[in-house]
């Protein structure tokens, strides 16, 4: 199954979503969280959360591209 994250939002709604959450995904919900709060860009959202999606085999082959 393939979804679509276009916003900090989403990205952390779909966070909580998983089972997995190994080392990248807390560091990828702090991300999330510190940029609703404007403390971070949305930019460095989007990196940590392919990682963490890496991290747990979820990552499409040409996600990141």
């Amino acid at each position: 199954m393939t979804r679509n994250v276009n916003n900090v939002e989403a990205a952390g709604q779909e966070l909580m979503k998983w089972t997995k959450r190994g080392p990248k995904w807390n560091q990828a919900v702090r991300v999330c969280i510190a940029c609703i709060a404007d403390e971070m860009e949305p930019d460095e959202a989007r990196k940590a959360f392919l990682a963490a999606a890496e991290e747990e085999g979820m990552l499409r082959a040409n996600a990141g591209d």
